[in-house]
């Protein structure tokens, strides 16, 4: 066994990569890479110290497309950014629901209290945790904003180097179970970053819409062009925008005249050739390196999981957060939301 691809929920990501990567094998990890902040940052310490290869599965990140997004924003085709709007039409999953009252013997074959793994509290099996609805679920998922902030937010993160935000606040429809403990997460959220300027690049607002909610419709779009419903990213610079649909599919600039400069930019990012697995494959045979290597996806997942930290600080609060101390610093009683209580035997 020389590597292993990791595609189940969310909470035993870590706990399965990082046992994997100390034996010495390649790990490819679905994505969102981690359930916690805290899980994050060991898997890039893990990482590092072993050497081995590494790719996270967010596919539209060897995509060509992202890598236009990436060539016309170093070319300045729209001006400095300042502004970016992300948004899903996910959850397509319940949430928003009390815990199951009704419980039953889990599948045949399916050993339960395994699937539970780290998870500190005893939960009896119930149909509507397995299989795929366990997204929506607080114990085992991280929602929305974990499923396809690694599609989305990448874009804008990779593009302009965005770095760990200064500040986040976050609001929701209710969660669902008590507000002191919830058991599943919001219909829908939105939430407000605050990324700092980075050398020549001025600060950066990026906003998370999911759940039916969406940015407004900038006015310089021609009439005929609605936003997707499905979900995109819209870059916001001095002299126009970039918009692009979820995996960063068909990136566009407007007004309509800069498209033209656009489609001159040299390509200076790599293609691939393949595809996102076949990357992560060649690599393991030491040909070339992944697109999405865990010292990248750990610091797009922390700030991913800043989200859901900020809203379970509370509803409305900004969070002031200190990356390279790993701290929430005006709120302290948030901190513990970085990481979570594990099951003894199952610590990362």
């Amino acid at each position: 066994l020389e590597a292993v691809v990791i595609a189940t929920p969310d909470h035993t990501h870590a706990v399965i990569a990082k046992a994997a990567m100390e034996a010495g094998k390649h790990v490819y990890v679905q994505k969102p890479l981690t359930y916690s902040v805290h899980e994050s940052r060991v898997l890039a310490e893990t990482a590092a110290r072993t050497g081995v290869v590494t790719q996270m599965g967010n596919q539209g990140h060897s995509h060509d497309d992202a890598r236009l997004v990436n060539e016309w924003i170093a070319a300045g085709v729209i001006g400095p950014v300042h502004e970016i709007h992300v948004w899903t039409n996910r959850p397509i999953w319940p949430q928003g629901m009390a815990r199951p009252t009704e419980t039953s013997a889990p599948p045949k074959g399916m050993r339960w209290d395994l699937y539970l793994g780290p998870v500190a509290q005893d939960v009896p099996y119930a149909p509507g945790y397995h299989p795929f609805s366990w997204r929506g679920w607080t114990d085992f998922g991280v929602g929305a904003l974990g499923d396809m902030g690694a599609h989305l937010i990448d874009h804008p993160f990779w593009a302009l180097d965005l770095g760990f935000p200064t500040a986040i606040e976050a609001t929701s429809t209710p969660w669902g179970g008590p507000r002191e403990a919830p058991v599943s997460y919001p219909l829908a959220m939105l939430v407000h970053y605050q990324f700092p300027a980075r050398g020549t690049r001025p600060a950066v607002k990026l906003a998370w819409y999911d759940g039916g909610l969406m940015p407004a419709r900038p006015d310089v779009l021609p009439e005929d062009l609605r936003l997707s419903r499905e979900g995109g990213v819209i870059f916001v610079g001095e002299h126009g925008i970039l918009i692009h649909e979820t995996y960063g599919r068909n990136p566009r600039v407007f007004p309509e005249g800069l498209m033209e400069w656009a489609e001159s930019v040299p390509r200076t990012h790599e293609r691939i050739t393949t595809s996102h697995e076949l990357n992560w494959a060649e690599a393991c045979k030491g040909k070339g390196s992944t697109t999405s290597p865990i010292s990248y996806a750990a610091r797009l997942t922390e700030v991913m999981l800043l989200g859901i930290v900020a809203l379970r600080a509370g509803q409305g609060r900004t969070i002031e957060y200190d990356a390279e101390q790993m701290k929430i610093t005006n709120i302290p009683e948030g901190n513990r939301f970085l990481t979570r209580e594990y099951r003894p035997g199952w610590e990362v």
